[in-house]
């Protein structure tokens, strides 16, 4: 009878502790996975002429190379407009301008577009909490345009470099003896306690060290150089020696294939071609000059990009974050006979752009196939599982993350102002103004410096068939340019 008893209780327990245990199997598989946390990387203003894209490069990018080897690495990555409100709006709102109309520097994104839901709102609305630091929208203010709808919980505004009381952008230095009140188009060995980038990468990596791991974040890191003013550490211009400096190549008469509005758009440009041009190669105001200042400042961001990833590694947080990395566009050094963005050419438009994401990508892999910023905000909501949206421009780039071989058949759209366009397939770039001229360039000889227009010759009609391919990706619609704001003559100073 004990003996029954016993057996009886034995195989009672058994069928409890199956059951108990079914049940907790079944809880854990009901439960939702954790959500993957976002760092959110954007660099200002760096072009391709980096160890990163060519390791004979100039420009050295340690970190982003690190970063890249961990991830996925697009070797072809085009901004939406080389203009950084344009192009920052573009990637944070998943419209291109020809959509949203904002084509300008001085275009109010968020007056313009106050039903939008931003990158960082689309993260809020799922239960992430959304942080930031320094350049992320415009000039650092991040979203918090939408007054009554910020994109951000909470932001750090971009900080003054140092001691200074002036914006990061605008300090009270003169170095290069640049005229004018453009304080802000400025270069030189800036030694002070504290870059504005600086404050930036602590206040992101303060968040990464103490934000509680059971809320998922979305975290964004907005770099500011190599932006002009190009002031880095003393540190930085001592790895790029002036008197062996290397200077991209300028022949004569670059220009002189180019239509008239792409001849305006170079001279359009911030950085002053007349009086960089004119200055002998030690004046500190120099083009030379400024170019030093450029690979140091340039520098000086990849340093920031080491900074964020080492914490990102202290915290333990890497296995667990998605990484993006980009740069709102690029920037001419004296080719195209230009100083500055604002063109439809590959200097301007093809940007370093890196992705991260556990489980998905493969370490090293390495993406050829052109890409438009755009694409992020529906990749990065593909990645996290999150809800799509309809209406975006872009498109997710998870298959190309999966097999980089995998089919993409749309190329990459550029705009500069309305009715400019720039569409770049894997062997061409094709451009389109608004007055209907056209460039059109052999990408698989002339990919880096444009310099020969194909359209400009007396065979231009053998190129029939690939103009009339790229005009079908030109937008079919455009959204009207808004009226410039004028300040009042009669307003109070």
């Amino acid at each position: 009878m004990n003996v029954t008893k016993k057996i009886l209780g034995t195989l009672l327990l058994t069928l409890l502790t199956s059951v108990c245990s079914a049940q907790e199997l079944k809880a854990d598989a009901e439960a939702p996975a954790k959500k993957m946390d976002v760092l959110f990387i954007a660099i200002d203003d760096m072009n391709d002429w980096t160890t990163l894209f060519d390791k004979n490069n100039p420009i050295q990018t340690p970190n982003l190379e690190r970063l890249a080897a961990r991830g996925a690495f697009f070797e072809r990555a085009y901004c939406a407009s080389a203009s950084c409100n344009p192009s920052r709006t573009a990637t944070l709102t998943g419209l291109r301008p020809s959509t949203s109309g904002v084509y300008h520097n001085p275009d109010p994104w968020a007056e313009m577009l106050p039903n939008v839901i931003t990158l960082p709102q689309a993260f809020k609305h799922n239960g992430y909490a959304a942080i930031g630091a320094g350049k992320i929208f415009t000039h650092g203010k991040a979203g918090a345009e939408q007054k009554d709808n910020p994109s951000f919980d909470a932001f750090y505004k971009l900080q003054p470099a140092g001691k200074s009381k002036h914006h990061a952008d605008k300090p009270h230095m003169n170095y290069n003896g640049y005229p004018g009140r453009k304080r802000y188009f400025d270069w030189g060995e800036h030694d002070t306690d504290k870059q504005a980038d600086e404050h930036t990468v602590e206040y992101v990596n303060e968040v990464m060290a103490s934000h509680p791991r059971e809320k998922p974040l979305f975290l964004a890191a907005g770099i500011y150089r190599p932006h002009v003013p190009f002031f880095a550490p003393p540190r930085t211009f001592e790895k790029y020696p002036f008197n062996t400096l290397r200077m991209p190549p300028m022949p004569e008469n670059d220009l002189a294939d180019v239509p008239p509005l792409g001849v305006e758009m170079a001279r359009i440009s911030l950085a002053g071609w007349n009086y960089t041009s004119q200055k002998p190669d030690d004046h500190p105001g120099s083009l030379k000059k400024m170019v030093q200042s450029y690979q140091a400042a340039s520098d000086f961001a990849d340093e920031m990009v080491g900074r964020l990833l080492d914490q990102l590694d202290k915290t333990g947080r890497a296995e667990n974050t998605i990484i993006v990395l980009w740069s709102d566009h690029g920037y001419h050094l004296g080719d195209k006979t230009s100083c500055g963005k604002t063109t439809l050419w590959e200097k301007a438009n093809h940007v370093p752009f890196i992705i991260v994401a556990p489980g998905i990508t493969q370490p090293g892999t390495r993406v050829d196939t052109p890409v438009g910023l755009v694409d992020i905000y529906p990749t990065l909501l593909d990645l996290a599982g999150l809800p799509t949206k309809p209406g975006l421009d872009g498109q997710s780039l998870v298959p190309l993350l999966k097999n980089p071989q995998a089919r993409w058949d749309r190329p990459a759209l550029m705009t500069q102002g309305r009715g400019n366009h720039a569409v770049r397939s894997r062997d061409w770039r094709y451009i389109r103004y608004k007055d209907g001229t056209e460039e059109l360039y052999d990408c698989k000889t002339d990919d880096l410096w444009n310099h020969t227009n194909l359209l400009a010759g007396e065979d231009r009609d053998k190129y029939a068939s690939v103009v009339a391919e790229h005009q079908k990706w030109l937008p079919a619609t455009e959204a009207p340019e808004r009226p410039p704001r004028h300040k009042s003559k009669n307003k109070k100073r």
